[in-house]
C-alpha cells in the first residue's frame, strides 16, 4: 500500500462534481483505467465522508508522511507495478485539477452522469489500448498459435512449382480452401500432384462456366472422392465424372462414383467395340486403335483406368496377329 500526499487539497476530493458524484471518483476512474486496478474500491482518502479507516490511523499515517491538516491523503494498493502507476496517475490528475478540464474521452452512465473512459491521444497516439488491463502473452501460447498457422502462400507456390503443378493452377491453389486437401492428397495418399491440382482448380472453374453445380462441391466431398481414388475404389476419370454429375448438390458425390469393373468386363466391351468397328468403313484405317478406345471408353470411363484399357487393347491386337 502507498500513500500520496496532496498538499493543500483538504476537502477537495469530496467536492461534488455531478449528482451524487464527488471529485475522488475522477481519481479512482483514472487509477482503474490507467493503472489497471479494476477492483473497487481502488483508493481511499482522508476527505471521505464515509468511514474508511479509524481517524486515529489517519493521524498515524499523516504523521508518518509528514502531512499537515490542510493536506489530503490518498491510499492505493495492489500489485506493486500497478500501484506505482496508480501513484503517478493520482499525482497527474491532481495537477490537472489545478489547470482546468483535462483532454479526455468520457462515457455516459445509466444514472445520467458521465465518467472517465480514456485520455484523448495526442500527436503520438497511445498503443496499446489503455482501456483494458494488459494480458500476458506466454511462449506456450505463441507456440500453439504458430502450429495452427497455415503455410505461407509463397512457400506453397514454391512447393507447387517443384512438383510440376500446371502454372495456371499454382496461384489459385495456394490461396484456395482446397490447399490443405491438396497437401494431404500428395504427401499422405501419394496421388499425382498435377492431376490433383487440375481436379481442385481447373475442373470446378470449367463446371462454373457451364453453370453446373461446382459451388456445391465442398472440401469434405472432394476429400472423399480423392481418398476413394487413393484407395483404388475409383479412378481419376471416375472422380471427374462424379464432379460433372454433381449439378445440384443434393446427391452425395461419393454416390455418383461409377462402379469399378474388372479387366474381363473391359475385354468384353473391347470385343463388342471391335465387332462394331468391323461393320463400318473407316475414313482413316490407321486411326482404328483410337476409334476402338473412344467407343470402349464411353462405357468404361471412370470404371477402369484408361491406361489399363489401352494396354488390354494392345494385348488383344498382338494376340490376333499371332
Amino acid at each position: 500500500m502507498h500513500c500520496v500526499v496532496l498538499q493543500g487539497f483538504r476537502g477537495l476530493l469530496r467536492w461534488q462534481t455531478q449528482t451524487e458524484t464527488v471529485f475522488s471518483k475522477e481519481i479512482s476512474d483514472r487509477v482503474r483505467v490507467i493503472a489497471c486496478l479494476t477492483t473497487l474500491p481502488n483508493i481511499i482518502h482522508s476527505d471521505s465522508a464515509s468511514e474508511t479507516i479509524a481517524s486515529s490511523e489517519w493521524q498515524s499515517i499523516r504523521r508518518a508522511a509528514g502531512a499537515t491538516d490542510d493536506d489530503t491523503l490518498v491510499l492505493v494498493w495492489g500489485d506493486a507495478q500497478d500501484v506505482a502507476t496508480g501513484v503517478k496517475e493520482i499525482i497527474i490528475r491532481a495537477r490537472e485539477a489545478t489547470i482546468g478540464i483535462p483532454s479526455e474521452t468520457r462515457q455516459a452512465l445509466r444514472d445520467g452522469t458521465n465518467g472517465f473512459e480514456r485520455i484523448l491521444p495526442g500527436p503520438d497516439r497511445m498503443y496499446p489500448d489503455t482501456d483494458l488491463p494488459p494480458k500476458s502473452i506466454t511462449e506456450e501460447r505463441l507456440d500453439r498459435i504458430a502450429h495452427t498457422l497455415p503455410t505461407p502462400v509463397w512457400d506453397r507456390e514454391s512447393w507447387y512449382q517443384s512438383l510440376g503443378v500446371p502454372a495456371d493452377c499454382i496461384l489459385p491453389l495456394s490461396i484456395s480452401p482446397f490447399a490443405a486437401l491438396f497437401e494431404e492428397s500428395v504427401r499422405d495418399w501419394k496421388l499425382d500432384p498435377k492431376h490433383v491440382a487440375v481436379l481442385l482448380v481447373q475442373v470446378p472453374k470449367r463446371l462454373r462456366r457451364k453453370r453446373q453445380g461446382a459451388d456445391h462441391i465442398s472440401i469434405d466431398a472432394m476429400r472423399s472422392l480423392l481418398k476413394a481414388w487413393a484407395e483404388h475404389q475409383t479412378t481419376r476419370e471416375g472422380v471427374l465424372q462424379a464432379m460433372q454429375e454433381a449439378t445440384d448438390g443434393k446427391i452425395p458425390l461419393d454416390r455418383l462414383l461409377p462402379p469399378l469393373c474388372t479387366e474381363e468386363y473391359a475385354l468384353s466391351v473391347l470385343e463388342r467395340a471391335n465387332s462394331f468397328v468391323g461393320t463400318v468403313t473407316l475414313r482413316n484405317p490407321s486411326k482404328r486403335h483410337e476409334v476402338l478406345m473412344g467407343i470402349a471408353m464411353k462405357t468404361l470411363r471412370g470404371r477402369i483406368p484408361g491406361s489399363t484399357v489401352a494396354a488390354l487393347l494392345r494385348t488383344s491386337r498382338e494376340e490376333i496377329r499371332r
